[in-house]
Order: C-alpha cells, then sequence, then structure tokens
C-alpha cells in the first residue's frame, strides 16, 4: 500500500519557515523585506491556500533560497480536492477534441 504524499503547500510552507528561522528574521521581518502582508505570509508558511508563483519566488529571492532545494521532490498528486491533478494517463481517447493533440 502506497503512502499518500503530503501536501506540496504544506512542505514548501515549512521549508519557508525553515529557512526564515535559520535567517533569524520574524515572520514581520520577512513580511516587510518580501512587500508582503504577514497575515498573506503566516498563510504560506501553513501551507494554506494558493500564492502566486511571483510570490513564492519574491520570497526565495529575500532568504536568498535555492530553488531547486525549495522545491525538490514537491509532489503534485499530494494536493487535494479540486486542486488534485490528473494524471494525462488517466484521460481516454474520447476525452480529447483533434485541436487539442498535435498530430
Amino acid at each position: 500500500m502506497s503512502e499518500t504524499p503530503l501536501d506540496p503547500r504544506v512542505v514548501l510552507g515549512q521549508r519557508l519557515a525553515e529557512l526564515r528561522l535559520r535567517r533569524s528574521l520574524t515572520i514581520q521581518g520577512l513580511a516587510a523585506a518580501a512587500e508582503l502582508d504577514q497575515s498573506n505570509l503566516r498563510i504560506i508558511e501553513k501551507g494554506q491556500g494558493n500564492p502566486r508563483l511571483a510570490t513564492i519566488l519574491k520570497i526565495a529571492g529575500v532568504l536568498e533560497a535555492d530553488l531547486s532545494e525549495l522545491f525538490a521532490g514537491l509532489d503534485p498528486y499530494g494536493l487535494t480536492g479540486k486542486d488534485r491533478p490528473q494524471p494525462l494517463s488517466a484521460f481516454d481517447d474520447k476525452f480529447w477534441r483533434p485541436k487539442d493533440r498535435i498530430a
């Protein structure tokens, strides 16, 4: 039986919080440096919501984070509800319209 992967938003939030603490920054300090609202940063660190990629990149830039380490091993199938992707292999040929596929 395979384990359910962790929600990547939670993992990413934990990584950002750990980096912030390693840089000896408070939520208030990082929020100010990244020009974000403190409550939004808290939500991101808790792995809640769906922050924009630009917001994540801005936080990572302030923290001087290595993006490959920050995103390493994040599993899109850990997403829940409507955010969970269906793998391409799950779609049968009847799903696709002619203009959806390259000939």
